[in-house]
């Protein structure tokens, strides 16, 4: 069995972080996210400073699943804020645990209030194929509540 003991997220996340202004159009964000074979895109102000994420589910729930036309939307239209996000020494188990507590699959890294890395489910379970089960929990668990 994979041990994640003593692995913090700076070791495996991605330090390639696809980010776009509020103001930008979510046919941008899209492009980005298949330009970029990327599942999110964080949204940050002209400092640099976090503001929002839209991931894939996002546009699943928030434009296709309301019939929206994505050309009339822009980032700030669907972003999930406040963002939930860590600090580059948090532990892997410790993040696992926020992803499955939150029900969300991305968790941006944030050091001295700047973006430096991302991490997701994916990431995770590269290394430890046990979290596995408990991802898939969450992920049941928000169907119910859904």
């Amino acid at each position: 069995m994979t041990t994640t003991k003593g692995v913090t997220v700076d070791e495996l996340m991605s330090p390639n972080v696809v980010m776009a202004g509020p103001d930008d159009p979510l046919e941008k964000i899209v492009s980005l996210m298949l330009e970029n074979q990327v599942g999110s895109v964080v949204i940050v102000n002209d400092k640099g400073v976090i503001l929002g994420i839209i991931t894939e589910r996002d546009l699943i729930e928030k434009v296709l699943g309301k019939k929206l036309n994505l050309l009339n939307l822009k980032a700030k239209d669907i972003m999930t804020a406040p963002v939930i996000y860590i600090e580059p020494e948090t532990p892997v188990e410790k993040a696992a645990e926020i992803m499955q507590s939150k029900g969300i699959g991305h968790l941006p890294i944030v050091k001295r209030g700047r973006v430096v890395g991302i991490i997701a489910e994916g990431d995770i379970i590269s290394l430890a194929p046990e979290y596995l089960q408990l991802l898939q929990i969450k992920r049941s668990g928000k169907k119910k509540r859904a």
